[in-house]
């Protein structure tokens, strides 16, 4: 894009050389070069006196600097009038399910330091309640498990199917999902939860009755207790955090592959729709990286 070349043009002159520039625009020294090279090659002139170390800038360089400093400092006015600046300020209030705020610390990393403007409130709760509060207009959007019909004053976007698996002990290595299950106390999810609502269905279906031991409200509990060797229990793929897969023993729940879909919903037309974009769009890219191969 000739607007990055710009501001690394701008960059090398502020900071006098081609390594402190790509410091300052967190890139390497090699795409400094590059850059400078396709804009010259852009521009038709040489920008730089490379006889000289560091290059200095020459005297046709010199020339197109003022314009290079207007037009970055016009480009940079015109992002912040853009439709999808101005409505990334102020507040938005998001909802999450327990079992779906693993998608969103990336997500309000990158939107606060991108629209500084941009005040993210989080709630989490259950997915009926939720839903309730984006209908009133409580929330503007909840990140929660797709099932089931959709009110329809609301619309859904899918952001990541995943597989349900079951979660044991490291000493449990080898056995079958109705091994596991059959074999030990099981430690339930919420109930309330829709996931759990999913799980239950299907083992039922399966005719498997499970030694309920506890219900817990926090995977991060819940994983304690398998650790402690005190059970087994099934959840979502993504509920296995990386520093845990080396301590427990996942395996595929069901042979008929049950899956949870996350989504995120908001009301039709909602009035601040180019956010809810951004937003949309930030929370896919963060769940790319758990759309993994199947236990």
């Amino acid at each position: 894009m000739l607007i990055r070349h710009l501001e690394t043009l701008l960059a090398v002159i502020d900071t006098g050389s081609f390594h402190a520039a790509a410091t300052k625009m967190n890139i390497t020294q090699s795409a400094v070069s590059m850059q400078m090279k396709n804009l010259e090659s852009h521009l038709k002139i040489e920008l730089f006196d490379r006889s000289v170390r560091p290059p200095r800038l020459s005297n046709a360089g010199s020339l197109v600097l003022d314009n290079a400093r207007q037009i970055v400092t016009l480009y940079g006015e015109l992002k912040r009038a853009s439709p999808v600046t101005s409505q990334m300020a102020g507040s938005i209030n998001i909802g999450t399910v327990p079992g779906a705020s693993f998608l969103l610390p990336d997500t309000i990393k990158i939107l606060v330091s991108s629209y500084r403007q941009l005040k993210l409130r989080v709630t989490s709760n259950l997915k009926y309640e939720l839903t309730d509060k984006v209908i009133s207009g409580k929330l503007d959007t909840a990140l929660l498990t797709l099932d089931g019909e959709l009110d329809p004053d609301l619309i859904a976007r899918h952001l990541l199917t995943e597989p349900l698996v079951v979660l044991a002990p490291i000493d449990q290595s080898g056995k079958s999902d109705t091994e596991l299950l059959t074999q030990n106390s099981y430690i339930s999810f919420n109930r309330k939860a829709s996931v759990s609502g999913m799980i239950e269905a299907e083992l039922q279906r399966l005719k498997l009755d499970v030694d309920v031991l506890m219900e817990l409200d926090t995977i991060e509990t819940l994983h304690t207790m398998i650790l402690e060797g005190l059970g087994v229990c099934i959840l979502p793929l993504s509920a296995v955090r990386p520093y845990l897969k080396n301590k427990l023993y996942v395996v595929p729940f069901s042979p008929n592959k049950i899956r949870r879909t996350i989504g995120l919903i908001q009301k039709k037309n909602h009035h601040r729709q180019v956010l809810l974009d951004k937003v949309y769009e930030v929370l896919a890219s963060s769940a790319k990286k758990y759309r993994s191969i199947d236990p």
